[in-house]
């Protein structure tokens, strides 16, 4: 029966490439500068002829655990260096989305907003966080919006919403189409609203 050869990141698949890095390296101090204390102490060990055998396999022991500790660091720096580049990923796509996308807890409290959402509502993004969003509709689209988020756990459903920050002069609103439902990830809602032809 032919053998397997050791899974990826399992403590004998790192050993293996430790032990072979090692023997590539004679330069100690590739492995770690760190180990000098023990490193000291196995050098008395080895002067001795009774216990130099066991001080060499010690210190030849020691040396593939360091390396093994260096790889383990390198395959954690890359991989998180690979989570940082995906989550920047998500972030641009979730800033820049077609459609408003918020988080709101029970209150209808603006706990997280993208930029294109912070733009429908006329404010920095650090401004709206943390303010109700009926302070940005008209009076009528507050309870539009209360009844929608109520009902947020059921069917889906959808409202159109008044934004103040785009009642103009002449009277024209800007109106959004507004979508919500229970966050999955929390104890809020997600509400999402895209805009509608100017009236």
């Amino acid at each position: 029966m032919a053998i397997q050869p050791p899974e990826p990141n399992s403590p004998t698949h790192l050993r293996t490439q430790a032990q072979s890095r090692l023997g590539r390296s004679t330069d100690l101090s590739e492995t770690s500068a760190s180990a000098s204390g023990a490193l000291s102490a196995l050098y008395e060990l080895a002067l001795s002829p009774k216990t130099a055998p066991d001080a060499l396999a010690l210190l030849h022991e020691l040396q593939v655990h360091q390396v093994e500790l260096d790889l383990q660091a390198e395959e954690l720096r890359s991989a998180t260096a690979q989570l940082e580049a995906k989550l920047a990923r998500q972030m641009q796509r979730y800033d820049n989305a077609p459609a408003s996308q918020l988080v709101l807890d029970p209150q209808a409290t603006v706990v997280d907003i993208n930029l294109t959402g912070a733009q429908q509502l006329g404010a920095e993004r650090d401004l709206v966080r943390g303010q109700r969003l009926d302070r940005f509709l008209a009076p009528q689209s507050a309870t539009a919006l209360h009844t929608l988020l109520a009902h947020a756990g059921q069917a889906p459903a959808s409202c159109e919403l008044t934004l103040l920050a785009h009642v103009g002069r002449d009277g024209k609103t800007r109106t959004v189409c507004a979508s919500a439902r229970i966050d999955p990830a929390g104890q809020g809602l997600l509400l999402a609203f895209l805009d509608m032809p100017a009236r």
